[in-house]
């Protein structure tokens, strides 16, 4: 009779055991995919931002001439009014083709609105959830080599909201390339991550 309660208490703490563990996998399982949707989000916010960059460079480089208010507004998807505040306008009211210029105003533009700040903090968050995540179950280890690669991408891609330089064309060279490593990373994490039982 003993032997048989110690060995019901044995298979009791036994499956306790493997009951807790699980428990801290599938946490850790949720943790992990909440921090890759957050940099898919934040990223996605980013392209939308470079997107307009790139918009703006090229319609300044190509216009060939000062850009009426009404025309940055479209090319920018911003009111006139925002751009009037934003935009270095001219004495005739027009804003001039100097595209070093005019993504400086959309710069500040972001800068000023909060929009910059948003992106850091979410990035700083997504750093300290990472951090947080830094001793992964065996089965997640790979998924979370991939995490911070992915987590490097994005800072890089954050990188160009912050400060865009370089040429039009080195600038949409390097957002699509960052752009396509941050979902193919994504993707890849999708396929490694362990599935729940």
């Amino acid at each position: 009779m003993k032997k048989g309660l110690l060995i019901l208490f044995l298979f009791f703490c036994l499956f306790a055991l493997v009951g807790c563990n699980s428990k801290k996998t599938i946490e850790y399982r949720t943790n992990l995919q909440n921090v890759t949707d957050k940099m898919l989000e934040n990223a996605s916010e980013v392209e939308e931002m470079l997107n307009k960059y790139s918009a703006v460079w090229s319609y300044s480089i190509e216009s060939k001439g000062a850009i009426p208010v009404g025309e940055m507004a479209t090319v920018t998807g911003l009111e006139q009014d925002v751009i009037n505040e934003h935009f270095e306008i001219n004495t005739i009211g027009n804003i001039p083709n100097d595209f070093s210029t005019n993504i400086y105003s959309l710069n500040s533009y972001y800068s000023e609105t909060g929009k910059l700040e948003e992106l850091e903090n979410a990035s700083t968050e997504i750093k300290d959830a990472i951090k947080d995540l830094n001793d992964p179950p065996e089965d997640y280890k790979k998924v979370y080599d991939e995490v911070l690669d992915m987590f490097t991408f994005t800072e890089e891609y954050i990188g160009m909201a912050i400060n865009p330089d370089g040429s039009l064309q080195s600038f949409n060279e390097n957002r699509a390339t960052l752009s396509s490593d941050i979902i193919n990373k994504y993707k890849r994490i999708e396929a490694l991550m362990p599935s729940v039982d």
